[in-house]
């Protein structure tokens, strides 16, 4: 992989303030890093995937709504059209 990671930017994102040392070791780890990851470009996985590829099960069930039982006055007696009613904060 020939891409070369700006180790100035990434420190800069991560908020780190990095020596010239410390841009150089990271630079150097984030190619290796690269290195490994491009090696599962080369991982023949054809015919494969849906041994373990879960998207294909049919896990999800409908959606059903229950009541719950509980009336929003028994939360608070300060209610108007449903809605709580709370000092306000802003003037």
């Amino acid at each position: 992989m020939s891409e070369d990671i700006n180790v100035q930017k990434v420190a800069q994102l991560a908020r780190l303030k990095l020596t010239a040392a410390e841009e150089s070791y990271f630079g150097d780890k984030f190619k290796e890093i690269l290195g490994y990851v491009s090696l599962l470009s080369e991982v023949n996985i054809e015919g494969k995937t849906d041994q373990r590829d879960e998207s294909n099960l049919s896990i999800y069930r409908t959606d059903q709504t229950n009541p719950s039982g509980i009336a929003v006055e028994d939360f608070s007696d300060k209610i108007e059209n449903q809605h709580f009613m709370v000092p306000s904060v802003i003037e």
